[in-house]
């Protein structure tokens, strides 16, 4: 069984102020943190890492996998479908953001576990906390059940050949999702949960990066490529 990764730093970092997926913790590109993760992931054999066009070349990888570049687009979802388009032959793929430099291999494993099983995907999510209200022209109009709520993050993990058609439909139908997860499920595809984390927080604003600073601070250097 075939398992690749699409690793997603192609943002232009409008709402950070530059382009986060470059910026240095405790030394190292943020990018290269989850790297080093999917590295010690024995399952994945490929990494399809997705840049801006104008850095592919110039972004040196450590990485004891077999790493491709894929020039990313205007919209995440358009960088995630250059990335499939460029995969042969894998049977399960897996997307993750950059931008959440703390994903744990456990993560990945137990979305490449319930894909195995046979559900079409696997979100890393965790069970909302908050009251969360639907608001309409700043009106409360209703209060969700946060019982059935869970909040989404990356990885997620899909039948390779389902993601693809998946895609495919949504650019046909001129449909932006806000994740992968949501294109598979407007086609039908049966989705699950795996488990997720607080400290898998997605970096967006500044000050974000004190909080990264201190995890950081607690990993290890990357080792150099064979």
């Amino acid at each position: 069984m075939k398992i690749v990764a699409i690793l997603l730093a192609a943002g232009e970092g409008k709402r950070f102020g530059e382009k986060k997926q470059f910026i240095k913790l405790k030394g190292e590109p943020l990018f290269q943190y989850s790297l080093n993760t999917i590295n010690k992931i024995d399952e994945i054999t490929d990494i399809f890492l997705v840049l801006p066009e104008e850095d592919i070349d110039r972004v040196k990888v450590f990485s004891f996998k077999n790493v491709n570049k894929v020039a990313g687009g205007k919209e995440r979802q358009e960088s995630v479908y250059n990335a499939l388009k460029q995969i042969e032959n894998a049977d399960i793929v897996i997307v993750h953001d950059a931008a959440r430099p703390f994903a744990t291999e456990n993560m990945f494993i137990e979305g490449i576990k319930n894909v195995q099983k046979g559900y079409d995907g696997s979100i890393t999510a965790i069970p909302a906390k908050d009251t969360i209200k639907k608001v309409k022209n700043d009106t409360v109009v209703e209060t969700l059940n946060r019982n059935e709520l869970y909040i989404v993050q990356t990885p997620q993990t899909f039948k390779f050949d389902i993601l693809k058609i998946a895609h495919e439909k949504a650019r046909q139908d001129n449909f932006l999702g806000t994740d992968d997860a949501a294109l598979v499920e407007r086609i039908g595809g049966r989705i699950t949960v795996n488990k997720g984390s607080s400290l898998n927080f997605k970096i967006t604003i500044k000050e974000d990066l004190i909080l990264a600073n201190c995890l950081a601070g607690k990993g290890q250097k990357s080792k150099p490529p064979i």
